[in-house]
């Protein structure tokens, strides 16, 4: 299918020349088909957080699209479909970062009758509003190979983040804007179907991957493919790191015997050139730094990544956490190294002072308004054991108990109140006595 966001294009790479009252989105369709032949249209859409409004409720930010398709069958207009996107998120930086967009996917089956389908979208906030019509045209039942979808990351991933995206237990990122930044990607995947029965083939079939910039190709490979089942998924990724910025076009073409079709495809490379910030020397130690502030946030795949894909990462969580800090990025990267260097000197052990119970809550919050020092009594599971209760009187008002179970300096956290990165031990009475006043802890 071609791509209808083509005509944004000059647009976005000229940093959003935004109309008014127009919600700037992307949007791509490509077909497929089912077990009995039928064709299947998957519409993606894709919607930058900046050019959504948040509206600030219940301690998060939340954005609502109304979105409607409407099959155009001759002079007949038909609604297939009409829906709600709600989209909240609890941290504000995000709702005007430019690598926050919210991706949603439709799926509908296709017959003879529907020459077009048309596609609006309106945030209810602002009252900015998108329409796009294109048209549609089945996929014949005998054919061998599936539209190509473009995608901007691929891997394994047992989460429902973006289900709608999930294939045989892999996330297909797809990129309706067809922008591939090679800053924060180091490849472009293509994913396609293959409609072939083995019995049907003798031997291989060809797959070929040509791609050209500048009507110079500058990659053409050939695949032997032998299909094990009638439908099978094919993953073709594009390394960028030796290419330019720039407009790439491409074609796959499968052969089966005599049958030979292709399908092109197309995407711009665009490079963010930025000084990359990292505390750390060890790209690893920075990613336990991040989950004090991220929590399960963080990237699952991060092994996977190499390692200057983790600093690029690393240098977005500092710019997001100067924008949620109100400071430059040189600024909060030397308070939190300041509050590293305490951690260290005050609470280390046999580890390190950073890496410590204590020193996560102290890098992540400062130092505490208040320290109550105290014994646990003998009505403790255990021998007595000093203690220390943390308060804050900012943000949420955390309080947090710590207990120096070995009785040699190293306090573990037993009790977190109001602060949704830590959890409490449930027995976490039995290090205090059950006789310790829970009172102590308000705040």
């Amino acid at each position: 299918m071609n791509k209808v966001i083509s005509l944004f294009l000059m647009c976005i790479c000229s940093s959003y020349l935004l109309a008014a009252n127009t919600l700037n989105m992307f949007i791509d369709s490509n077909r497929f088909l089912d077990k009995e032949k039928n064709t299947i249209l998957l519409v993606d859409y894709q919607i930058p957080y900046p050019n959504l409004v948040f509206m600030a409720k219940g301690g998060g930010y939340f954005a609502e699209v109304n979105v409607s398709v409407e099959s155009i069958r001759g002079d007949s207009i038909a609604i297939v479909q009409n829906i709600t996107d709600n989209i909240g998120v609890s941290n504000k930086a995000d709702t005007v970062s430019k690598l926050k967009t919210y991706m949603n996917r439709l799926s509908f089956a296709l017959d003879n009758s529907v020459s077009e389908l048309r596609f609006r979208a309106i945030d209810i906030n602002s009252q900015n509003s998108f329409e796009w019509q294109f048209p549609v045209e089945k996929l014949p039942s005998n054919t061998i190979l599936s539209d190509i979808e473009l995608n901007s990351e691929a891997y394994a991933d047992t989460l429902q983040y973006l289900a709608k995206f999930h294939r045989n237990g892999v996330l297909y990122r797809s990129e309706p804007s067809i922008l591939i930044n090679r800053t924060l990607n180091d490849f472009a995947y293509l994913y396609m179907e293959a409609y072939i029965q083995p019995a049907d083939t003798n031997g291989s079939n060809l797959l070929n991957l040509s791609l050209e910039k500048d009507s110079l190709i500058v990659m053409d490979e050939y695949i032997d493919y032998k299909p094990a089942k009638a439908i099978e998924s094919i993953s073709l990724k594009i390394p960028l790191a030796d290419l330019s910025p720039g407009k790439y076009s491409g074609i796959v073409t499968l052969q089966s015997g005599e049958v030979t079709e292709a399908r092109s495809f197309e995407f711009v490379l665009i490079e963010d050139i930025e000084e990359l910030n990292c505390l750390m020397t060890d790209p690893d130690e920075e990613y336990i730094l991040m989950r004090y502030f991220f929590g399960n946030r963080l990237p699952t795949d991060w092994n996977n990544y190499s390692t200057e894909k983790k600093r690029r990462y690393i240098t977005q969580f500092w710019n997001s956490m100067a924008t949620t800090t109100k400071r430059d990025v040189k600024g909060v990267m030397s308070l939190i190294q300041e509050r590293i260097d305490f951690a260290n000197r005050r609470y280390g052990s046999s580890l390190a002072g950073w890496k410590s119970d204590m020193g996560r809550v102290y890098i992540r919050n400062g130092a505490p308004d208040d320290i109550e020092r105290d014994t646990s009594s003998d009505q403790a599971r255990f021998v007595r054991k000093d203690y220390q209760i943390w308060k804050y009187y900012t943000n949420q008002q955390p309080v947090y108990v710590f207990v120096d179970t070995q009785m040699s300096g190293k306090y573990k956290l037993i009790y977190a109140d109001s602060d949704d990165l830590e959890n409490s031990d449930p027995d976490w009475m039995r290090y205090l006595g059950t006789d310790f006043d829970e009172s102590r802890l308000d705040n």
